[in-house]
């Protein structure tokens, strides 16, 4: 394969620009991990919405930046060095020989020849390093095309129409949060959680069975959340960001920031889900459900769960009204990105110029073809930066789960001192504390000193907190535990008074057998009678004990009855209201559609007309009416595939939607 044209100096040229821009956002990325850090800290009780926009606007700029560097080193006349601030500097043995006189050819600052040795080093090896990148950038891409392939089969191939009171409840969520766009909803058997999918047609695909096994809040909640993403345009910004996360997959700050947006996109949608139930408790109940419901039953898209920690951090940025901060990785990654900063900046501020007296002359011989070329050490490409495992949405299936966290393995109390055990970030931790104070800290099995502990605060007070919550919950259940003591306690006073009575019928009763033998020996004639009698009371009993229990099999059922009655008329009272409601919207729609047909022409009043709409033709008073007039009452009342309202045609009156 011929290879000639690589070497066109245009090529070439484009090459090194890529190469050095990609190198250059290695750099511009570490001011962005500073400004991230800075933003986390400095908005910890703002509202989502302005952390989202304030992260996303960085990213932004980190990508007009790097824009910016590529179109500035590819319009430069000349090759810009990439290292060193000073090009006097920068000797370039494969170019030209440099003649020094006054001094030995060496340069005055270590780094500076440090730098030139890497900017050599890249500028010969721009084309490799261009390659690799090209080949990974190229594999993620078809990647995400999988996703949307995806996406595209469950569009059309691995849906099932949903309830006609849900599609009705999602217009009218739809509404409520100000969307004009129409909504589908769909169930599908080969997704795990809810999603959205779409643009223009957005689709809400839920798990088959959700809507049936959580109860009607938690699933308006979840849709509440999926409708969230919608009103945001959050699908068509995350394709733009995952696009941007395949160009930049070796720079861990992108994909750090990358990962910081989608949490807060969560967290916003979370925010106005509650804005509109106004209920707190309810949405984290429903959060909670789902996740159990999932991990019962065992994303390409704007999906509703996350990982197991994002979820309890979701639940706790609810419940306290306090946005995460830096974790301990992150304080590190944003502190190491801070050092080498100041370090970059440190070795590329230009040294100082020399008095005119010590001024060394440079003379500069005509370029000669060398003879022996520099052989420069092959290193090989640094292993690209793997991507957060935060779910690329509609590129690739994720695989976040929201649950609950994590198992101690030991927490015991004593008095005042507690000692607890636990795995927290790989690594183990032996916490011994008197009255909540910290008294000894052994991590990895290494004891820390007493004043290193506050460095692992981060860790210990996610751990503090978890067993807190621990704790109260033990009480609760314990406090259940009392009250099922106390009711069996009662049982038993109760038990144990039926024994006494029954003792003392057993004693009346072999007291009245003794006399009844005494009589026995007086009369046996009043014996015989007496057992005549006894049988016929015995038989007697028994029959009324026979009737008793036949009345009690009567008396439960009519309970059954009166209980499946009563659940009868409640399920009567829902769908009433439900279609009450879909009576309004119906009405409400009619008498907009009416008005617009007699605004166009198509009726000259109310009396006695009747009409016919739906994605194929409309029809009024019998007569079919233009193409133009149906393409402008169907975008305006169609709502769906197979959506059809009829108003007094042949006797039918309403909505109907076919598969």
């Amino acid at each position: 394969m011929n290879f000639d044209h690589l070497n066109h100096p245009f090529i070439q040229k484009l090459i090194q620009t890529v190469c050095r821009t990609l190198l250059h956002s290695l750099w511009q990325g570490l001011l962005l991990a500073i400004l991230a850090g800075v933003i986390l800290v400095s908005t910890r009780k703002s509202r989502p919405a302005l952390r989202y926009n304030l992260l996303a606007l960085s990213l932004l700029f980190f990508t007009l930046a790097s824009g910016f560097t590529f179109f500035t080193l590819f319009s430069s006349p000349s090759r810009t060095s990439l290292f060193v601030a000073d090009n006097t500097s920068a000797i370039n043995t494969a170019d030209t020989d440099v003649l020094i006189t006054g001094q030995n050819a060496t340069f005055s600052n270590p780094v500076d020849h440090s730098l030139s040795v890497l900017d050599h080093f890249f500028s010969q090896n721009a084309a490799v390093i261009v390659a690799i990148w090209l080949v990974i950038f190229a594999l993620k891409t078809m990647k995400a095309g999988a996703g949307l392939f995806y996406i595209h089969q469950l569009k059309h191939h691995h849906k099932q129409e949903a309830d006609f009171a849900w599609k009705v409840k999602v217009i009218q969520l739809a509404e409520t949060l100000g969307i004009r766009q129409p909504v589908s909803l769909f169930q599908s058997g080969i997704v795990t959680v809810p999603m959205v999918v779409g643009i223009l047609k957005p689709i809400i695909f839920i798990p088959a069975g959700m809507l049936t096994n959580l109860p009607a809040n938690q699933v308006e909640a979840i849709l509440l959340h999926e409708l969230a993403h919608i009103r945001r345009k959050d699908y068509l910004v995350n394709l733009i960001q995952s696009f941007g996360e395949n160009i930049f997959f070796f720079n861990p700050a992108v994909i750090w920031i990358s990962a910081l947006i989608r949490e807060e996109r969560e967290h916003c949608c979370d925010d106005i889900a509650i804005s509109v139930m106004k209920n707190d408790t309810s949405f984290v109940q429903a959060l909670v459900s789902f996740q159990e419901y999932s991990l019962l039953e065992n994303s390409y898209a704007m999906a509703f769960p996350g990982k197991r920690n994002f979820l309890l951090d979701r639940i706790k940025r609810i419940i306290y009204k306090n946005n995460k901060s830096l974790n301990a990785m992150e304080k590190l990654f944003v502190t190491t990105s801070l050092i080498a900063a100041t370090l970059l900046t440190a070795a590329f501020s230009p040294n100082e110029k020399p008095e005119p007296s010590e001024v060394t002359e440079h003379k500069l011989i005509t370029p000669k073809p060398m003879v022996d070329q520099v052989s420069w050490p092959a290193i090989p490409p640094a292993e690209p930066v793997k991507p957060s495992k935060e779910p690329v949405v509609n590129m690739q299936e994720p695989t976040l789960r929201d649950t609950v966290p994590g198992v101690y393995e030991r927490i015991q109390t004593n008095g005042n001192v507690s000692n607890i055990e636990t795995t927290k970030n790989n690594k183990r931790y032996e916490i011994e504390s008197v009255d909540g104070k910290i008294t000894s800290l052994r991590v990895d099995g290494q004891k820390i000193a007493e004043d290193k502990i506050s460095s692992y605060h981060a860790d210990i007070d996610e751990i503090m907190q978890e067993v807190k919550v621990a704790r109260e919950n033990a009480e609760i259940a314990r406090g259940h535990a009392e009250k099922a003591r106390a009711e069996a306690d009662v049982m038993r006073k109760q038990a144990e008074g039926h024994r006494l009575e029954a003792d003392k019928l057993r004693a009346e009763a072999s007291k009245m057998r003794e006399q009844a033998n005494q009589t026995r020996m007086v009369a046996e004639d009043v014996r015989k009678q007496a057992d005549v009698i006894r049988e016929g009371a015995e038989k007697l009993r028994a029959e009324a004990e026979k009737q008793r229990g036949v009345a009690e099999v009567h008396r439960l059922k009519a309970d059954e009855q009166r209980k499946v009655a009563g659940e009868e008329r409640e399920k009567a009272e829902v769908s009433r209201k439900e279609a009450e409601k879909s009576r309004v919207i119906f009405e409400k729609m009619q008498t907009e559609l009416t008005n617009d047909l007699i605004k166009e022409g198509a009726l000259k009043d109310k009396a006695g007309y009747s009409y016919k709409l739906n994605n194929d033709e409309l029809i009024v008073n019998g007569v079919k009416q233009p193409d133009a007039l149906h393409q402008k009452m169907k975008s305006k009342y169609v709502k769906g595939p197979g959506w059809e309202t009829v108003f007094n045609v042949n006797g039918r009156t309403g909505i109907s939607i076919t598969k």
